[in-house]
């Protein structure tokens, strides 16, 4: 720790920090003439008005705007949740009806296999047509 610790920046560094290139030169940042230009540069007080009405006006909107989707949201849930529930009771009804053909005596595994099965060669030889036609 016996580097001398300054407020100098190495100039590599610094173009390496602000991407310079080698020809390049590094702005010349002078605080006093910041200072300078800030103190001189005053905002007049009609531009603060219409800035303040701005900002309410942004404010009383985005109040009206955020009040009206919160009054609405739960209507709108309640819609989409009926559609979904609608949606479950009919996907329901439909596999409660399969589940209980299939559960039936009178339908034997082997049916339902041998559907698979014919089902199956269909698309197979239905497939070799379309090759055979197609060359």
């Amino acid at each position: 720790m016996t580097e001398r610790h300054d407020d100098l920046i190495d100039e590599g560094v610094l173009r390496r920090a602000l991407r310079l290139e080698q020809h390049e030169r590094a702005p010349h940042f002078d605080a006093q003439a910041i200072a300078a230009l800030a103190a001189r540069t005053r905002t007049a007080p009609p531009v603060l008005v219409v800035a303040l009405f701005a900002s309410t006006l942004t404010g009383a909107v985005a109040i009206a705007v955020w009040s009206a989707l919160l009054g609405a949201a739960p209507s709108f849930l309640d819609g989409v949740v009926a559609a979904a529930l609608d949606g479950v009771v009919v996907l329901a009804t439909l596999l409660i009806s399969v589940a209980e053909i299939a559960s039936q005596p009178a339908v034997p595994l082997s049916l339902i296999a041998a559907l698979g099965v014919a089902i199956l060669y269909e698309l197979r030889e239905r497939r070799e047509r379309a090759h055979a036609h197609a060359s």
